[in-house]
């Protein structure tokens, strides 16, 4: 169980173009919460840490949705918040949305 300040959730559909990275969320010292879920694609997205105006060089990986998979296969919840501004680009290069879900 998870202990600390409670925090008003949204939840935005944001979508990913071209295999360029899209920032998700600005630098936020405030944030407590954040969670993707990859699960109307089946092609991989990579996440990564960036400024809000420079993006990352890397990332990590997370599954896209295929048949058989179970949402907790493409759903990364952080063990901490990033303060960080996020970014995320799909490995495909048409649009590609994913789910958001985060504090403000």
């Amino acid at each position: 169980m998870r202990e600390g300040p409670n925090a008003t959730l949204k939840v935005e559909l944001k979508t990913l173009t071209g295999g360029n990275w899209t920032k998700l969320l600005d630098t936020n010292v405030q944030r407590t919460y954040l969670m993707i879920q990859n699960s109307y694609d089946s092609h991989t997205i990579e996440i990564g840490f960036g400024t809000d105006t420079v993006p990352p060089t890397h990332g990590f990986k997370l599954e896209g949705a295929v048949s058989g998979h179970k949402i907790s296969d493409v759903t990364f919840e952080f063990g901490v918040a990033p303060i960080s501004a996020v970014w995320a680009k799909a490995d495909d290069t048409h649009p590609h949305d994913i789910d958001v879900v985060h504090d403000d």
